[in-house]
């Protein structure tokens, strides 16, 4: 019995024993379904996290383009230094006192890089060519070089502000750069940093190519020529009048695009650091200003359409002192009996103020708003500001009156431009833009720029008022001094009191003197508005922007391929700008430009030159001069000069320092390379 007993205790023992067993293991083959198969993209995750890292890699940024392709920016492969903390940690100070002088870098700051608990780190990222040679050379365990895509700008200051810059990881930070951001950067990409738990073989395919994840190709509607000859025009102009800044803008009217855009001061975008900090901007949309005499032609043109007023109505200018309520205006000097086309041409502050009064208000506030003030253009670029209108309800018979000849109103460089281009194009707005087309790296073409215009105006009334600002450029107005050999053109002077910040009050030394205009006056192919901030010194429109204008202008015309509309005897035929009848001046050649004017007894308009009347000359140099230079140094020398081709010059006749009198002299041009 007992013997039973035990055999069956030792039976019931062993299934247990058993049961346990095969319990334990059923459990282990569950832990082990877990681990390897329910689990186990988890569990790798977190194993590599312990010993992997992705580094994100920016991709090869997309070009920018001018409208001829050239590049404006771009990006190519430089190398960038990293390493292994983890694998050279212990030895970290030697191995960073001798980066420091291969890296110019601080020896403290690459101890700290390399004191990490981590198995990569970057050191210097987008290094020189020396630097990275200078690495190599050391050839130090754990301490890497790899390729990285890094922006650069072939033709460093030019364009910058508009262009922007792209920061370390490739992210647009201001201007086109930031604008078209999601076309430029393209794809990022990840690549893992180690291969094993102790961190060898760190990188060992490297940083992979980031060509498939490259970004798109930007092409822009500027002019890379147009817009040096502007960049350097506005900043001498700057210069000589000791100004605060500047700012001007080119664009083509019969659509929109913008050939030009230059800010002062400027920046070079291969060295943006401290571009924000000196007051670097794209002035064109981000500071409006009251425009002054420049905004007179909307004014007229309103109450010309409502025909408040017709274009041979009289005018008088009460002497130079005028009052409204509590205010008194003032012109510049005093001026007597004028006709419209006068107002606009003399520049008249208390006739436009007559005019916007037999407008009235309401009249006056529809046209500002239909000719694009107060809101922005819609232009593809960051930043851009509305300016400000006075709503009706706020235009008293003082500000109706202010607002006519540009104080009390505000608009951006861009409005004032796109707003004369209206007039050019005979009445039609377009909306500007600054970019034609993106291309991917196949040549599909991803976003294009659709023209987008509505009527402001009749075709009729532009043409009219195209007319009046022509008048403003011959005998009698503001720009009679500014001259476009062989060609016809249109403009308005601008010179604004500025608010002094402290008193707001209007400065009695603070101006913003501006000139806008475009060419050929019968067939406009481009318009240009330029403004210097507070010239120190004389403060006209006329003569501080208005040589500006005249410089690139001169230059533009023939780039753009556009032939001399009138030959130098012909004369421009205008409405006369003074009662008196006075005969067209005539365009004369190049030694009378710029002399002295004297008026015959019948009202004819001549000019006089005592080197035009001196004998032999001796012709210059002009090799290498563009088109603008040559003309200025002609009309020095008192030469004619027969042109051909554009761009720069490459050939003359007769050669420098032939002594030739008073005649011909031939020059051939040729486009940049």
């Amino acid at each position: 019995m007992n013997q039973f007993l035990v055999g069956r205790w030792v039976k019931v023992r062993l299934y247990c024993a058993g049961g346990v067993l095969a319990s334990l293991f059923l459990v282990l083959i569950y832990r082990a379904y877990v681990l390897q198969v329910r689990e186990s993209e988890h569990l790798k995750a977190m194993a590599e996290d312990q010993y992997m890292k992705d580094v994100e890699l920016p991709p090869k940024r997309g070009r920018i383009l001018d409208r001829n392709g050239a590049e404006l920016a771009a990006s190519a492969e430089v190398d960038s230094i990293y390493a292994n903390p983890r694998l050279i940690a212990s030895d970290a100070p030697r191995i960073a006192k001798l980066l420091g002088p291969a890296l110019h870098m601080d020896k403290k700051d690459l101890e700290k890089k390399l004191h990490v608990h981590r198995y990569f780190a970057w050191l210097k990222r987008r290094v020189t060519a020396e630097e990275a040679r200078a690495v190599k050379d050391l050839e130090l365990a754990g301490v890497y070089a790899a390729k990285e895509p890094r922006r650069y700008y072939p033709n460093r200051a030019l364009g910058g502000p508009v262009l922007g810059w792209a920061g370390v990881d490739a992210a647009g930070q201001e201007g086109l750069e930031l604008q078209y951001d999601k076309w430029l950067r393209g794809a990022r990409s990840a690549v893992p940093a180690f291969r094993d738990a102790l961190g060898r073989a760190v990188l060992a395919g490297g940083l992979g190519d980031s060509a498939p994840q490259a970004g798109h190709d930007v092409y822009t509607t500027i002019d890379r020529h147009i817009q040096f000859r502007l960049e350097r025009a506005l900043e001498n102009g700057v210069n000589a009048h000791h100004a605060k800044a500047g700012v001007a803008v080119a664009l083509d009217p019969s659509n929109g695009e913008v050939l030009a855009m230059a800010s002062m001061p400027t920046m070079n975008p291969n060295e943006p650091d401290d571009a924000r900090e000196r007051g670097v901007r794209n002035r064109s949309v981000t500071d409006p200003f009251e425009p002054g005499s420049t905004m007179k032609t909307f004014s007229i043109t309103g109450a010309l359409e409502s025909k408040a007023i017709h274009i041979t109505d009289n005018w008088y200018c009460e002497n130079g002192r005028y009052t409204i309520g509590p205010a008194t205006i003032h012109d510049a000097e005093k001026i007597g009996d004028v006709t419209t086309t006068e107002v606009l041409a003399k520049s008249s502050n208390i006739c436009t103020a007559k005019i916007a009064q037999r407008e009235g208000r309401e009249k006056l506030h529809e046209t500002l708003l239909k000719f694009g003030f107060g809101r922005p253009t819609g232009i593809d670029l960051p930043g851009e500001r509305a300016g400000q209108v006075r709503s009706v309800a706020h235009m008293g018979p003082v500000e109706t009156a202010t607002m006519s000849f540009g104080q009390g109103i505000t608009a951006t460089p861009l409005q004032m431009a796109t707003a004369y281009s209206t007039i050019a194009n005979g009445g039609v707005w377009n909306l500007p833009h600054v970019v034609r087309r993106v291309v991917d790296g196949v040549g599909r073409v991803a976003y294009e720029a659709k023209q987008q215009s509505h009527p402001v105006v009749d075709g009729a009334l532009a043409q009219t008022v195209r007319g009046m600002l022509i008048a403003v450029t011959q005998k009698g107005g503001t720009a009679e001094k500014l001259s476009l050999p062989g060609y016809t053109f249109a403009g308005k002077t601008g010179t604004a009191q500025k608010v002094d910040p402290l008193t707001r009050h209007y400065s009695t030394d603070k101006w913003a003197s501006s000139f806008v205009g475009f060419a050929p006056a019968e067939n406009p192919k481009i318009v240009l508005f330029v403004m210097v901030d507070e010239p120190q010194g004389t403060h006209f429109g006329s003569m501080v922007a208005g040589p500006i204008f005249q410089e690139v202008i001169a230059d533009a015309l023939p780039w753009l391929g556009v032939p001399p509309t009138l030959a130098p005897s012909v004369a421009v035929a205008v409405e006369p700008v003074s009662k008196k009848k006075v005969a067209p001046t005539p365009l004369v050649d190049a030694h009378q430009l710029d002399a002295e004017s004297e008026e015959s007894e019948e009202g004819g308009v001549f000019a006089t030159s005592d080197e035009a009347r001196a004998g032999l000359k001796e012709v210059p140099d002009f090799s290498g001069m563009g088109m603008s230079e040559a003309l200025d140094v002609a009309r020095r020398v008192g030469l004619k000069l027969e042109i051909s081709g554009s761009g720069f010059v490459i050939a003359q006749s007769p050669g420098p320092g032939a002594q030739k009198r008073g005649s011909l002299c031939k020059l051939s041009f040729s486009p940049p390379s």
